[in-house]
């Protein structure tokens, strides 16, 4: 909270500060002002959630000037701190308003009482007062959703500003989302009852969309542009996240924002992560159609695999192959961050520059998919196993696997390694050492050159070095173990 002690002492203005800095130390943004007149310039100016003021200052005495400070910030709290003790300060003060009459010297314990009473009350007020004006927008929002329209939307006072966020969350799974909105919701909650002012209201719920938004009445709050930078540890590696501001006057400019909002929130999956957009940033880009194309085609293409409608997503990507405007659009822009999205929610690392890279990883995703998913090559684990057992002598790389089982050496490294715990390559060699040592020891006169050969190795240096950090010995000591 914002704090302002008023007093032509110094020592007691210091000795206040020192109590609720050791009170709370570096909770409150804490104030001075040395008479009345420099407390009215400063509650013309700034806001400030209480005020502790003294009655007998020069210039202006403090109820003289509480009077004309209540008026211009109606929202304060006001203590009055006094060595005077007499009824009549006692009785103007309470028609004033003031929420507490306090004689010097202040006692500690009687101070975080009263701070304790006060940060209570004031943030009960705005849960009160959050509560109505978001049941307020959010009622008004779902019946412009079903009018279709903003026609029976009312306007908003002439002094009102507004700001709307939109937060859009990407991750490779719904339940995955859900959870991250919900992670997402209970921070900013936090974030909004420590941040906003007292007087500034908002409203933060989930649209028919499912995406979180924010409505703030009262400041043109930019300090949350930062927000998700600055709390990005709060949130999952394996997502991204984005928002997208605006500003408006009334109730029917807001929802026409978050209609805009909605519209083009794809172009999103080409900005950085963690990143707030400006509506106005979104509005002025160039080639803004183009982009929306290409996004829209990526991200129908998205859903298609995500929900394991491989048919629909394989003529998406053929159409993507066959359009040549949508390489030209690829061509227009920064990759990166469309990279950094597509690894996230396809789950697998994008690389290259050129859209025929992007579009040759798509489909060797979706090739692997559709092996995942055919009954009849949900053994192809145990039949590489049983190939590689029979032969181990031979070429049995994972290229080769590829070439002669017709799927893509990546889809083999990750299958093989999700169904039995290692990689395809650990096991290729541990088939083939245990095949050496069997010969070893049933064929002491052979060389170690000629059981390299046997089982596959070309270097006899190469096959005693694993065959030592397979067994621990080497293998002209095996026989005689």
């Amino acid at each position: 909270m914002k704090i302002l002690i008023t007093d032509d002492e110094r020592l007691i203005r210091l000795s206040l500060l020192s109590m609720l800095e050791e009170l709370y130390p570096g909770v409150h943004h804490i104030s001075q002002a040395k008479d009345g007149e420099e407390m009215i310039r400063m509650v013309e100016t700034e806001f400030y959630d209480i005020v502790f003021l003294d009655i007998n200052m020069p210039k202006i005495n403090g109820l003289d000037a509480l009077e004309v400070c209540r008026k211009k910030s109606p929202e304060t709290q006001w203590c009055v701190l006094t060595g005077y003790a007499e009824f009549e300060y006692a009785k103007r003060s309470i028609g004033l308003g003031v929420k507490e009459y306090l004689l010097k010297p202040l006692d500690i314990d009687q101070l975080k009482q009263l701070m304790e009473g006060l940060m209570k009350e004031k943030q009960e007020k705005l849960q009160n007062q959050n509560q109505l004006f978001e049941n307020r927008v959010s009622r008004a929002f779902a019946l412009a959703d079903m009018a279709g329209g903003i026609k029976q939307m009312q306007p908003a006072g002439k002094d009102s500003v507004y700001s709307i966020y939109i937060f859009f969350l990407d991750t490779d799974e719904n339940k995955k989302r859900q959870e991250m909105y919900a992670k997402l919701y209970e921070n900013l909650s936090d974030y909004l009852k420590k941040n906003i002012e007292c007087g500034d209201r908002y409203a933060l719920f989930f649209l028919q969309t499912s995406e979180l938004c924010l409505i703030i009445e009262g400041r043109e709050y930019m300090k949350l542009h930062s927000y998700l930078r600055h709390h990005r540890d709060v949130f999952d590696t394996d997502a991204r996240i984005a928002a997208v501001w605006a500003a408006a006057k009334d109730f029917k400019e807001l929802y026409m924002d978050k209609q805009v909002m909605l519209a083009l929130s794809n172009v999103r999956i080409l900005e950085e992560n963690y990143k707030t957009i400006t509506l106005q940033e979104l509005n002025e880009q160039s080639n803004l159609m183009e982009k929306q194309y290409l996004c829209e085609k990526i991200e129908m293409l998205t859903a298609s695999y995500m929900t394991g409608n491989y048919a629909m997503a394989n003529e998406l990507l053929q159409e993507m192959e066959r359009e040549d405007g949508l390489k030209d659009s690829f061509q227009k822009i920064d990759s990166r961050p469309l990279r950094s999205y597509l690894s996230v929610v396809w789950k697998s690392s994008f690389e290259g520059e050129e859209y025929a890279d992007l579009l040759r990883q798509f489909q060797n995703l979706l090739q692997n998919a559709m092996w995942d998913h055919n009954s009849e090559n949900q053994d192809i684990v145990q039949q590489i196993k049983e190939y590689v057992a029979a032969n181990y002598m031979n070429d049995v790389t994972i290229a080769e696997m590829g070439n002669r089982f017709d799927i893509s050496p990546s889809y083999i490294s990750r299958i093989f390694r999700n169904k039995t715990g290692e990689k395809y390559i650990d096991f290729v060699t541990g088939v083939r050492m245990k095949k050496a040592m069997e010969l070893i020891r049933m064929s002491p006169a052979l060389s170690v050159k000629e059981v390299a050969e046997r089982v596959g190795y070309i270097s006899e240096k190469h096959f005693s070095k694993t065959f030592k950090k397979y067994f621990d010995c080497l293998p002209s000591h095996a026989a005689k173990e």
